[in-house]
């Protein structure tokens, strides 16, 4: 299989500290886990494959043995499987690129669960998103909610987040009382290039809009532990990939 140019095979030694961290906050940022060469070799793949609205990408891993190599990557899958302590399998992939004036720059993400599509068993879902540029509020960061995956899945409404109306906001939205507990702990999350968000499944976050003139790509992977249940989801395609 072809692996991205440059990707490093060695496994990352996560520390008792950033397990504990996830544990209780249900959110993970490794800083520098991708380099420099690593983020220009999925951009240069990623760009050229966007539509003229720089739309989500589904499921690049699919189709180019390069991406299927970093969800793979021997340092994501050794940090996985201790958060786990499970052996994982992937599940989807996709390119978010929050492009400067593109429709998409000025969208925002509505505070949501991303655990609230494929409805996994809790801690089972965990989500990866790659900065493949640097991330802050004036282009678009995410923000989160600590501590907001210990009750399991919220009641939200549900909305549409694949290839929505770019006018519209996407994310099946939690309801204002529950995000009410944890406005007190709202933290955004600023990552400079090549660092790496690990995301529980049920920890609430969402995103700002892009008002600057620097886009926002990310890489985002999607993986479960293996053998647990999940909604294969009528876009999203989620199926269990080996990552051996």
């Amino acid at each position: 299989m072809k692996t991205l140019p440059g990707l490093s095979q060695e496994p990352y030694d996560l520390i008792e500290d950033q397990l504990n961290f996830y544990h209780e906050n249900g959110y993970l940022v490794v800083d520098g886990l991708f380099t420099e060469q690593e983020c220009d070799a999925m951009n240069k793949i990623t760009r050229p494959l966007a539509d003229e609205n720089f739309s989500a990408i589904h499921n690049i891993d699919r189709d180019i043995p390069e991406m299927r190599s970093v969800m793979k990557a021997p340092k994501i899958v050794s940090i996985l499987e201790k958060l786990q302590n499970s052996e994982v399998v992937g599940l989807m992939s996709q390119v978010l690129f929050k492009e400067v004036e593109s429709p998409y720059a000025s969208q925002v993400w509505n505070p949501h669960q991303d655990n609230s599509y494929p409805q996994s068993p809790d801690g089972a879902y965990i989500t990866i998103n790659i900065a493949l540029e640097n991330q802050d509020q004036e282009n678009g960061c995410l923000y989160i909610y600590p501590g907001s995956h210990k009750d399991g899945i919220f009641a939200c409404e549900p909305t549409i987040s694949y290839r929505e109306d770019p006018n519209s906001n996407p994310g099946s939205t939690v309801e204002a009382s529950i995000l009410g507990r944890f406005e007190s702990v709202k933290t955004n999350l600023e990552i400079k290039r090549g660092g790496t968000l690990f995301l529980h499944g049920n920890c609430i976050h969402g995103s700002y809009a892009n008002t600057s003139n620097r886009s926002r790509p990310l890489m985002s992977i999607s993986y479960l532990t293996k053998g647990a249940f999940f909604l294969v989801g009528k876009n999203a395609n989620r199926m269990e990939i080996s990552l051996k």
